[in-house]
């Protein structure tokens, strides 16, 4: 809120943007002092925050105040979650943008947001706060509420699919409870990509519940071998089983017989899994099996299916070479100024004289000091006072008329 009301007074130069939130997280115990400081300032006058902005900085005041509230612990966890954006490069990308997430449905619009590999994990907050607010941005108003084009069509006219590759890594996305239920009127589609079930009922994601209802809401699941026994017993019991003849043979023949002996064949029909546990887990590389749920116009299936490799479709090795399009490059001088940096003003505190204070320091902490200065004032007290001195005299001078 100060951020957002010091940007439109266009005061300090401050704008509301993550690296400058993180200057002012940055100032650690000290931001209760900082909060009182802004309350003195700008509580009255044509520079005055709005009676919200002011409770708010009085309640970090109060709470800074409580030293057995945990108040160090609390702006530790709040510097940490920030840190991120102290970093110039990331601090530069997210200081401005000329991303427009409600245009996703309204153009033919790509964005890839690329993380290299041993970075995904550092960046997964704001992989994070990338789809909360791609997906916020596109579910207040459905298709139908949102126009029509001067031929009749629907502006809000294209779908948007999401594509999230290692979403477990981002931590957990709130907004992915719900969101792949219950945007489908809006038009939203997604495809996300994990290791393991494991990884979405983890604690530090979703938890088991909230996981598997996010792994229900999807009608189609392409598996690759697993070597997660429970995982191999759960996708064998869900292709159910097929009906196999088994053959069997017995062998008939009295005691101390030699010589021939009877043999009876018989068949039985008997239910087998498709697979079984071990047949799933030991699925080829070049294989996959594929659980689409039932629509209304197409029938439930399992299918036990070859992958694509994109090296192998003539479609996709064309595509492959195919000119990357041009990114523009942004102006690396503007890096040192995205923030302004935030301190608190130190009271002036008058200087006191030192001599007063050294005396009493040698009372204190020297007692032979201390005998010898009440000796030597009671000394003082003993002699007679000294007569005042008699004024000088002066000639007089006589006036001149």
């Amino acid at each position: 809120l100060y951020l957002m009301e010091m940007e439109g007074m266009k005061l300090n130069g401050m704008k509301l943007t993550l690296p400058q939130a993180y200057e002012v997280a940055s100032l650690g115990t000290g931001l209760g002092v900082w909060a009182q400081q802004a309350i003195e300032q700008h509580s009255t006058g044509p520079n005055a925050l709005s009676v919200e902005t002011l409770r708010e900085l009085n309640g970090v005041f109060e709470a800074s105040k409580n030293k057995s509230s945990g108040w160090s612990t609390t702006v530790d966890i709040l510097r940490g979650a920030l840190s991120m954006y102290a970093e110039k490069t990331v601090a530069w990308a997210v200081s401005d943008t000329d991303i427009d997430f409600t245009k996703l449905r309204k153009e033919k619009i790509s964005i890839y947001f690329c993380v290299t590999g041993n970075a995904i994990k550092k960046y997964g907050p704001l992989m994070n706060l990338f789809f909360t607010q791609a997906i916020q941005q596109n579910t207040d108003v459905m298709p139908e509420q949102g126009g029509h084009c001067a031929d009749g069509t629907l502006i809000l006219k294209y779908q948007v699919l999401f594509v999230i590759d290692e979403i477990a890594v981002m931590g957990r996305i709130e907004i992915m409870e719900m969101a792949p239920a219950l945007t489908r009127g809006a038009g939203l589609r997604y495809i996300i990509i994990f290791q393991g079930k494991d990884q979405l009922r983890s604690e530090r994601t979703y938890g088991r519940e909230a996981g598997n209802g996010i792994m229900q809401a999807f009608h189609i699941e392409i598996v690759y071998g697993t070597g997660n026994v429970e995982l191999a017993k759960e996708y064998s019991t869900r292709l159910g089983n097929t009906t196999v003849r088994v053959h069997n043979q017995s062998l008939n023949r009295q005691k101390h017989e030699i010589g021939a002996r009877g043999q009876t064949d018989s068949y039985s029909e008997q239910p087998r899994p498709l697979l079984l546990p071990q047949e799933v887990s030991a699925l080829p590389y070049g294989e996959e099996l594929i659980f689409v749920e039932a629509t209304k116009t197409t029938p439930a299936a399992n299918i036990r299916a070859r992958k694509i490799f994109w090296y192998e479709e003539p479609v996709f090795k064309e595509r492959a070479g195919m000119p990357t399009p041009d990114v523009p490059i942004g102006d690396a001088s503007k890096i040192d100024a995205l923030t302004v940096p935030v301190r608190t003003i130190e009271a002036k505190v008058a200087v006191a004289d030192t001599k007063p204070m050294q005396a009493e320091q040698r009372q204190r902490w020297n007692p032979k000091d201390k005998a010898s200065e009440v000796a030597q004032a009671e000394a003082v007290k003993a002699q007679p006072p000294e007569p005042d001195p008699e004024p000088a005299q002066t000639d007089d001078i006589p006036e001149t008329m």
